[in-house]
């Protein structure tokens, strides 16, 4: 497992593409954090709610691009047809999927606890010396909000392994994770919300509740808990992963 572990590093790291989409991942949250601390930093009104929900708000496109990357990471190689060889040195293709799976997601979630980081840091250093009074202290869903980015971008991840699996096309794969969750979802919510007369019912959708662990306003619009988001979503997540899993192990390569 060790040497397979290594090998898909060595296959994530050296793709160009992962490196463009990592890039802008990281840069596109910092740029935008930054940024709205230097010109607001020295608003009256701009306190550490405002740049905790800038961070975090932002983060969700790292989050996408993520998955984007994990899903590349396995239809490339069915696309190219790079998995045969992977398959034939290693027969167990189980070993192989749970190898590049615990790779592409432990490199995001690196990534994404570093956005976190240099985000907050440098835009409280930053809104701080504009005048603002940035205390974490001041607002108890901050954290909480920037630990659930982290966890959203393992399992958007996950999310794109897992529609990368089924699938084995990139622009499939692709198009599903980033059409369902910001389009299609919606669409669909507010149909079954006009069908069923229940106005909550949006926010139940799998994605939409990923995406409410970012959230720092407080949860009082009767929708899912932050913790029952990040469960519900996860166990989405896993279900696709798995049948993913088992669709790779019973069809040719």
């Amino acid at each position: 497992m060790i040497n397979l572990l290594r090998s898909e590093w060595i296959k994530l790291r050296t793709v160009t593409m992962n490196w463009v989409l990592a890039i802008i991942a990281v840069a596109f949250p910092l740029l935008v954090t930054l940024l709205t601390a230097f010109f607001s930093g020295d608003d009256a009104g701009f306190n550490t709610r405002d740049l905790a929900s800038v961070l975090t708000g932002t983060t969700v496109v790292t989050a996408l691009l993520c998955g984007v990357i994990a899903a590349a990471s396995i239809t490339s190689e069915f696309g190219f047809g790079t998995i045969r060889p992977t398959f034939a040195a290693t027969p167990q293709r189980i070993e192989v999927i749970i190898a590049k799976g615990v790779v592409v997601v432990a490199a995001t979630t690196l990534l994404a606890t570093a956005v976190m980081l240099i985000g907050w840091l440098a835009g409280s250093n930053i809104a701080g010396s504009r005048g603002a009074t940035i205390d974490l202290a001041d607002v108890p869903t901050a954290i909480p909000a920037m630990v659930g980015v982290v966890v959203l971008t393992a399992l958007m991840s996950l999310a794109g392994y897992g529609f990368g699996l089924i699938t084995r096309s990139t622009p499939i794969a692709v198009s599903i994770l980033i059409v369902w969750p910001l389009i299609a979802e919606g669409l669909v919510g507010a149909l079954l919300s006009v069908v069923t007369g229940n106005d909550n019912i949006g926010v139940w959708m799998p994605f939409q509740a990923g995406i409410r662990l970012v959230l720092v306003e407080s949860f009082g619009d009767g929708g899912p808990s932050r913790v029952v988001s990040g469960g519900y979503f996860g166990a989405v997540v896993l279900a696709l992963v798995a049948l993913g899993s088992w669709a790779v192990d019973r069809r040719d390569a």
